[in-house]
């Protein structure tokens, strides 16, 4: 067993695990009224939760990784818990805005966190 144990990616996961049943029982019960079991059917609102639901599951593994691998290398936690918030107020942010023309920031805030600790972790680890 690891040892402290990497607290901030830890929760990350859990809290991540808990967001992922939200937008499963947020996608599966439009499809059971839809009737369609793949895809979207051409529903316009199923395709904008299957996609919200989907790019959740397309970033979260990467910043959970960043941020295990960044606080096993002893990164401070207060870079690590700001990109834990930021991360879930960018997925707030891609919610809110997915039909917006300038939904950018709910991607710049999601990912720019794991993107920066790839840099710190990189010159903390080659820093001489």
């Amino acid at each position: 067993m690891l040892s402290p144990l990497p607290t901030v990616a830890f929760t990350f996961v859990g809290l991540c695990a808990i967001a992922l049943f939200a937008l499963v029982s947020w996608v599966g019960p439009l499809r059971g009224k839809l009737g369609v079991l793949r895809g979207h059917g051409g529903h316009l609102d199923l395709e904008k939760r299957i996609r919200i639901h989907g790019n959740f599951t397309e970033h979260a593994p990467l910043v959970a990784l960043m941020l295990l691998v960044a606080e096993l290398a002893g990164i401070g936690a207060g870079w690590l818990w700001l990109s834990v918030a930021l991360f879930f107020v960018g997925r707030a942010v891609h919610y809110l805005r997915y039909d917006a023309a300038d939904r950018a920031l709910g991607m710049v805030l999601s990912t720019g966190p794991a993107m920066a600790l790839g840099v710190l972790l990189l010159i903390t680890l080659h820093a001489s």
